[in-house]
């Protein structure tokens, strides 16, 4: 029993008694709960609490029998009490679930009755989830031939009080008829019943809010590695594995750490929510930071610094887990014939064995001695396609340490490294296996800094080096993508250049200054010891001072503007370097998270790319495609004017000449939302126009299928409906709505044309016909004045289900930039996201007198960066610097208002 803990007093025992039962235990966590916080190592605690609760159950167990009737005591000595799974291993954690069995020689109904009431009964008055079971020795090793879980579970079973001849006969029936004859295929079972715990709690170590118990890296590594050890060498311990030699002592020591590590991170976990908490949240991250006396820098969060300990840890025990479970795989017929006719060596040093690239025993030292030869290992690993052995890459890591990167800063080894990143196929995973390694970081020593640096934020969703080695990956992805973006990424000639600015373009963050900036001179450096020409090394740097400005244009900017496609042209000078960008863009959006490259920034990216490239190539036409009627087939324009002629006016005014008519209107329209928009759904839309005098007020709504967002299409006319955009901002907040981008058109005759495009989020895919009928309804009501927006707002605000970010609210930015447009004055405004955010913009910026032209909304989860284009009352831009700073502070102190409340 461990220090400190006792038999519990005869209240936390006593049936009668719960109240008192449950104070005692809660006492109990208390005490151990200041023994943690003053420094208590995590297997003290599990140790502690699995001590105290055995001491209950053994306690109950006699008090069961003492108190049965007859047949319960001539029944009792053919059972005993057993503690199974983490309890079983002495791991139980303050709130963790409670898994005990009642064991029995044949059958022992009453007195099995009696203690399973008895005891179990008595933990679920006390609070627990217990896992509980009464069987008899024949059933259990029926059931763990069946039922891989209640196999690992019997496993690890521990006898805690009754008949222990019974769990010695149980014990070594289930070693003889369980362990040793069904071994190899309990090894394999657990390990695909880990692998698809992976897929379901995350592919990477690098999870920003890890599951410390079945993320990749956490606890589960190591109950595996424990459970595959009790299969196969008959040792369940790693100090066990250890002391017969099993295991390195070196790997020993990471395991231990990270095992004393995660136990004390869930210790502190369970005892900060009351309850079993697994999930490593980013207030906890918070509070543990502090708790374990890091803190902030200027370049670097303390939360960041004790995510990299955590990272460094779950990595650690992730690699050795592996590697152990490679070694413990039994050997086949077919290896061992492979022992005495091996497969060919390849250039001298290397073979291929189970299709793994291995080095010849005799050959490694000289090949872990020279650069040359450690990148022709990855060099055959990506031509033959197949990937190098576990252990070899783990032997590399421990003796990279004592190579100088100087040493890899070569010609030659250069050579080799723009050969990997040249050829699509294997990029990622050679780079991710030279990153295991520790190869990665002589070939460019930055990528050290950012080994497991986390983003504390709610937008990315890996560390740096994990995001940035999956843009890597996502960006080969696309050399089997059918479309434009595949087409780009193929006629690409110097990949190597482009995958080799994704690996870079993050490096700079977790330093003082702007992380582009940073970017830029890693850049230069790695061009420097790579020997880049000078034009290489000009685009390498470009990319990566610059990755951002493509998204940043393509969302915040309004891509029907001539200046901006000329602005973005003139900064990307060629078509090679856009083309370039273009990928790097979408692959660095894409390994942001899942599901961050929407249909929508794709078509936003694709549509700037076009219009850009039209402007460098010089083809026939206009630099960017403002006229509508340019992007309309003579076949959909005459299918369109067919359609309007044969619906007639409800006013006896005579017909117009479509076809001069459509085009007049069609010029005035964006050429994306023109194509985008079916021949009948446009149709709709110019004869709602034609009926503005009878119908002043026209709504529609869609789902467009091509960009995967619902639209929203407001026709009125201007001098008579004035603040619409207002007034649908807030019907779109009311009806919780996420609005992507507002197109504000003025047509010449004074007709108010507005699109909203916007995300449901309560549902998967197109809303219900229903749902978009809803919608329009209420706006046509606001529009038409028959309800106040202000109401309506007020009357359908959701509950605000997202959780605040523990570092506090982000300050509010309000920008004014006068040169964007020639037209008109465009605000960008960066706060906190919050539903009903942009009507309070709107409503602002209506008070304020300004009209609003066009709007980009962007929302980042935690974030929103919203653009306007505005025009004063008179349809010109501010640029009275006394307007634009009152304009500033009204909006600033809007925004704030509404966020703080």
């Amino acid at each position: 029993m461990s220090e400190g803990v006792s038999l519990p007093p005869t209240g936390l025992t006593e049936q009668k008694d719960s109240s008192l039962g449950l104070h005692i235990l809660q006492s109990q966590r208390e005490v151990l709960r200041q023994r943690l916080f003053e420094g208590a190592t995590g297997s003290e605690i599990t140790q502690a609490f699995s001590d105290f609760m055995d001491a209950l159950l053994i306690a109950r167990f006699r008090e069961v029998i003492q108190q049965g009737n007859a047949g319960v005591r001539a029944g009792w000595p053919q059972c005993c009490l057993v503690a199974m799974g983490g309890y079983g291993r002495r791991e139980l954690a303050p709130y963790s679930d409670i898994d005990v069995m009642i064991l029995t020689q044949g059958n022992q109904r009453e007195a099995a009755e009696a203690l399973s009431t008895g005891v179990f009964h008595r933990l679920w008055d006390l609070g627990f989830q217990v896992g509980h079971s009464v069987r008899t020795l024949t059933e259990c090793l029926t059931i763990a031939e069946a039922d891989l879980a209640a196999c690992t579970s019997l496993m690890e079973s521990r006898f805690l009080i009754g008949s222990a001849p019974v769990f010695q006969e149980f014990h070594r029936k289930f070693e003889r008829r369980i362990i040793k004859k069904r071994a190899q295929r309990f090894v394999l079972d657990k390990i695909q019943e880990r692998e698809r715990e992976y897929a379901k709690f995350g592919e990477t170590v690098f999870m920003l809010e890890p599951n410390i118990k079945k993320s990749k890296g956490g606890l589960r590594d190591l109950h595996l590695l424990q459970w595959v050890g009790q299969a196969r060498y008959g040792v369940g311990t790693i100090q066990e594995l250890s002391n017969r030699g099993i295991i390195a002592i070196q790997d020993y020591q990471v395991l231990q750490e990270a095992q004393e590590f995660l136990w004390r991170v869930r210790c502190f976990l369970h005892f900060e929510a009351g309850r079993a908490q697994d999930i490593l949240t980013f207030d906890d991250q918070v509070r543990l930071s502090a708790l374990w006396g890091f803190v902030d820098h200027s370049h670097l969060l303390a939360v960041e610094q004790f995510m990299q300990v955590y990272f460094r840890h779950t990595t650690g025990l992730f690699d050795r887990g592996r590697r152990f479970l490679d070694q413990a795989r039994k050997e086949s017929w077919l290896d061992r014939i492979r022992q005495w006719w091996p497969p060919p060596l390849i250039e001298g040093h290397f073979r291929i064995l189970e299709n793994r690239l291995t080095i010849q025993t005799d050959k490694l030292l000289e090949v872990m001695e020279s650069p040359m030869l450690l990148l022709r290992l990855f060099v055959i690993s990506h031509r033959q396609a197949v990937p190098i052995d576990s252990r070899i890459l783990d032997e590399l890591s421990q003796h990279m340490r004592t190579l100088p990167n100087e040493e890899f800063h070569t010609k030659p080894v250069s050579g080799l490294f723009r050969y990997i990143l040249s050829s699509p196929g294997r990029i990622a995973q050679n780079l991710e296996a030279m990153h295991q390694a520790g190869l990665l970081e002589k070939l460019v020593p930055a990528f050290s800094r950012v080994r497991g640096l986390m983003q504390f934020n709610q937008y990315h969703k890996y560390t740096v080096d994990e995001h940035s080695l999956l843009a890597v990956r996502e960006a080969e992805r696309l050399q089997t993508h059918q479309g434009i973006i595949g087409d780009v990424y193929r006629n690409i000639p110097d990949k190597d250049i482009l995958h080799l600015a994704l690996l870079l373009h993050d490096l700079g963050k977790g330093r003082p200054g702007d992380h582009s900036e940073v970017g830029q001179e890693i850049a230069h450096l790695t061009a420097d010891r790579l020997g880049l020409a000078e034009k290489e090394r000009q685009t390498l740097a470009f990319l990566v001072r610059h990755h951002l400005k493509m998204s940043h244009t393509a969302f915040r900017r309004d891509l029907n503007d001539p200046k901006t496609i000329v602005t973005f042209a003139r900064l990307v000078k060629t078509v090679g370097m856009l083309q370039k960008l273009f990928i790097l863009t979408i692959a660095d959006i894409s390994a942001v998270g899942p599901e961050v490259m929407t249909k929508w920034k794709g078509s936003l990216l694709g549509e700037l790319y076009s219009l850009t490239y039209a402007e460098l190539a010089g083809d026939e036409g206009p630099s960017y495609s403002g006229d509508g009627s340019q992007n309309v087939s003579t076949e959909a324009r005459d299918s369109l004017i067919k359609i309007l002629r044969s619906y007639r006016s409800e006013e006896n005014s005579p017909e117009p000449d479509w076809a001069e008519w459509v085009n007049a209107n069609l010029q005035q329209l964006p050429s994306r939302y023109v194509q985008s928009t079916p021949v009948d759904q446009m149709a709709a839309y110019l004869l709602a126009i034609r009926s503005l005098p009878v119908k002043p007020t026209h709504v529609e709504a869609r789902f467009n299928q091509a960009a995967g967002v619902s639209e929203y299409v407001l026709i009125t006319r201007e001098q008579t409906k004035p603040g619409v955009f207002m007034q649908m901002a807030g019907v779109l907040a009311a009806m919780g709505l996420q609005v992507l981008e507002a197109q504000i058109m003025t047509l010449k005759d004074g007709t108010v044309w507005d699109v909203f495009s916007v995300h449901d989020s309560d549902f998967e895919g197109p809303p219900s016909a229903v749902r978009l009928e809803e919608v329009a309804k209420e706006i046509h009501e606001v529009v038409e004045g028959r309800q106040s927006v202000h109401q309506l707002v007020k009357r359908r605000r959701r509950m605000a289900f997202g959780r605040p970010f523990p570092t506090g609210r982000h300050p509010t930015e309000v920008h004014i930039d006068h040169g964007v447009s020639d037209s008109f004055t465009v605000i960008d405004v960066f706060a906190d996201d919050k539903q009903g955010l942009l009507f309070v913009i709107a409503k602002t910026l209506v008070q304020l007198n300004l009209s609003i032209h066009m709007a980009r909304i962007g929302t980042r989860l935690d974030q929103v960066a919203d653009v306007f284009y505005v025009s004063n009352s008179e349809g010109e831009k501010i640029l009275s610097g006394e307007d634009c700073e009152q304009i500033q502070q009204t909006l600033h102190a809007a925004v704030d208002q509404f966020l703080d409340e």
